[in-house]
């Protein structure tokens, strides 16, 4: 018997115990992949041991066990074949691993017509989640995931850009890149976010992404496609881990370009779009909603699910990580907000929205604020670190002095904020509508001309209280029994 890792899954052994998880945990789906959601899972120490024996490539049984009885000495050949075996078909069965009677037929099987976890209802995907919770994780904490600002140069110029202007003029020097990876994989991170600015200005990308790919790693790119290339495509094909975020804000060209200030862009980026889709490379579009884009965004919506493309929405950007304010102009007032809103409930949102707030419920003061430092941090393209993305004056490192372990293990910033609990924002943990806002410090720094993170803006809470008070209504009408 042979076994394998399927393409689309990631494993990594820790000291003590092993982790394995699909990249549904990390990267996106187009909206008709019915492939089972496999979620993640922490093994044992044994257990890890077990599952390090596998690879890609089908392994034999009796080749695995050979080796696994040099370590798990004293154990008699057969019985250990055979709970090797037993604890591999657990795997099989629950997706994670494939397996056949030749090397041939070891091939990953995919269980289709699976509902999706959000019942099936693409409107669902829709909304712009915010991670920074870290979702359901496990007591066992490490660095997964680094965020690399690859290039602050950008060739647009967004108007409600967190990334001020004059800072679009960096890439990130190639071998700082590739140290900064490698450095992360001996830490056995899962997951690496390629960003700018835009990233594919940089002339390495290929490089870069061929690097991921050897390295096994789940890989985001955040990119406006106007620079897209054929050998970039054939790369991204490679790597059954990548998928690609793209901005798109209104189908109507001249409402998008007027926010990109790069005439054409609409086209260039929708034909990136729609060439992804057909060469079978995941994308989200993200479609943040503005002063310039409140009344054509539910166009981006219907498009992107007419293609099968989830479509990420959020009514609220936050400021330039300057505190300058520069980009809140375009940003839409209490209002404005309001109308969208009731546009969200008319498109089926409401119960969505309510599910994500009643998980938001559950936290409790003595919960930490969020994810950040936890399992995480970001790079800009100087190398200097700073806890997730829009917080770039916050520097907790600097990647030219100090290498990722030193970082992540001994500043004393990083372990600063992860000491913070959600009791430190004592008027949010009883707050009626905490479940329809989330508590963040990059949010209230940016906002606040003295960087402070701990004051909280009124403009977010009011969002929050509209959507909360509309979401009850939209429900009452609709499922009054139940309410």
């Amino acid at each position: 018997m042979y076994y394998k890792i399927k393409n689309d899954v990631l494993f990594r052994k820790y000291q003590g115990h092993g982790y394995i998880a699909d990249n549904s945990e990390y990267g996106y789906r187009m909206l008709n992949d019915n492939r089972r959601y496999l979620g993640e899972k922490y093994v044992s120490a044994s257990g890890a041991v077990m599952l390090s024996m596998l690879s890609k490539s089908p392994r034999s049984i009796d080749d695995v066990v050979g080796e696994l009885s040099q370590i798990f000495t004293g154990v008699e050949y057969e019985m250990l074949k055979q709970d090797t075996a037993e604890f591999f078909d657990l795997f099989v069965d629950e997706g994670f691993l494939s397996r056949g009677e030749t090397i041939d037929t070891c091939t990953d099987q995919f269980v289709e017509n699976t509902p999706r976890p959000s019942g099936g209802d693409q409107i669902q995907d829709g909304i712009m989640r915010n991670d920074c919770t870290g979702g359901e994780i496990s007591p066992n904490e490490f660095l997964r995931s680094i965020h690399i600002e690859i290039a602050d140069a950008c060739n647009e110029r967004c108007i409600h850009c967190y990334i001020p202007n004059e800072r679009k003029n960096n890439v990130i020097d190639s071998t700082l890149f590739y140290r900064i990876i490698e450095e992360g994989r001996k830490m056995n991170i899962i997951h690496v976010t390629l960003s700018g600015g835009e990233p594919l200005l940089h002339k390495d990308i290929l490089g870069f992404l061929k690097k991921c790919r050897k390295l096994e790693l789940s890989v985001n790119v955040l990119s406006n496609l106007t620079l897209l290339t054929d050998d970039i495509i054939s790369e991204m094909k490679k790597n059954s881990l990548l998928s690609v975020q793209v901005s798109l804000y209104s189908m109507d060209a001249a409402v998008h370009d007027s926010i990109t200030k790069l005439n054409g862009s609409f086209e260039k980026t929708k034909a990136g779009i729609l060439r992804l889709y057909d060469e079978g490379i995941p994308v989200q579009i993200s479609c943040p909603i503005i002063k310039q884009n409140k009344d054509s965004y539910g166009d981006v919506l219907h498009w992107g699910w007419a293609h099968n493309i989830a479509v990420a929405i959020e009514p609220v950007i936050f400021a330039a990580y300057d505190h300058s304010g520069c980009n809140l102009e375009n940003r839409l007032s209490i209002e404005e907000v309001d109308d969208v809103l009731t546009v969200q409930m008319q498109e089926g949102y409401a119960e969505s929205i309510r599910k994500t707030a009643k998980d938001k419920e559950k936290l409790t003061e003595n919960d930490p604020i969020c994810s950040v430092c936890r399992y995480s941090f970001c790079v800009m393209a100087s190398g200097k670190v700073f806890p997730c993305a829009g917080w770039q004056n916050n520097v907790i490192g600097d990647l030219n002095h100090q290498t990722v372990q030193e970082i992540w293990e001994t500043s004393e910033k990083i372990k600063e904020l992860r000491q913070i609990k959600r009791s430190r924002f004592s008027q949010c943990v009883d707050c009626k509508d905490r479940g329809y806002c989330t508590v963040c410090m990059m949010w209230n720094s940016n906002e606040n001309s003295d960087g402070d993170p701990f004051r909280i803006n009124e403009y977010r809470c009011n969002v929050a209280a509209i959507t909360h008070s509309k979401v009850d209504r939209i429900l009452q009408e609709t499922y009054p029994a139940e309410e």
